[in-house]
């Protein structure tokens, strides 16, 4: 894989319970403000034994998400829902060029908050599994100097004041007063030692998505410029 940073590869394999390491893109280290994208959750999406076995070899590898996200987003072809519908928010245009659509992946890093895999689409994950990838995702935060995370759903809100509350780190975090897709965001920060960061969760982007009240909310309470 091409547009990866691996300077940061020595943090992750230094923690076991990182299943699988973020993506983090070849130009976020001279990002203007450090973005972190934070999806949800992988689904198997197996039917056959054979697949079954090509679905726990490649996720049994520390590599798995960045292999999913680059066929997903970087194949620019491939009309992922949710991937397609947060560079339109992101990007501001209802067809991004695969210009922009590179420069926003590169200048950013992507993760899964679950480091479990769920069984189907049907399945939803629990309090505890978002409580754990938030515990990661919150040591994540100094080596990689996040300065804001944009997350995918709202249902892990509660699973990060928790773990906050447990470190004695300040969070706030409100509902935003505007429905959009019958779901209204919320905003916020985490105060860490190494300083606030802002907080914003969207309705996940494999759903409805209308992606220019979306696009304004995202703009309106985070700073994303994706330079070409």
């Amino acid at each position: 894989m091409t547009n990866l940073d691996l300077s940061f590869d020595p943090n992750f394999q230094a923690r076991p319970a990182l299943r699988w390491w973020p993506w983090v893109g070849s130009q976020y280290a001279s990002s203007p403000v450090r973005t972190l994208v934070l999806g949800e959750s992988i689904y198997e999406w197996t039917k056959t034994p054979r697949e079954q076995e090509i679905f726990r070899t490649r996720y049994a590898k520390p590599d798995a998400l960045r292999v999913t996200h680059f066929n997903h987003a970087l194949k620019f072809k491939r009309n992922s829902r949710y991937v397609r519908n947060i560079e339109r928010a992101v990007l501001s245009a209802a067809k991004p060029t695969n210009e922009h659509k590179l420069a926003f992946w590169t200048s950013v890093v992507y993760h899964n908050l679950v480091l479990d895999p769920l069984r189907s689409l049907k399945h939803r994950p629990s309090q505890r599994q978002f409580r754990a990838g938030w515990q990661e995702v919150l040591d994540l935060l100094s080596p990689l100097a996040v300065k804001q995370i944009l997350v995918y759903g709202v249902g892990s809100v509660d699973a990060l004041k928790e773990v906050a509350a447990e470190r004695q780190l300040p969070c706030q975090i409100d509902k935003v007063p505007q429905n959009i897709n019958r779901c209204y965001p919320r905003a916020g920060s985490l105060t860490t030692p190494a300083g606030e960061i802002k907080l914003l969760f969207v309705l996940h982007p494999s759903r409805p998505f209308s992606w220019r009240p979306w696009s304004a909310v995202i703009h309106e309470r985070l700073s994303l410029s994706v330079a070409i």
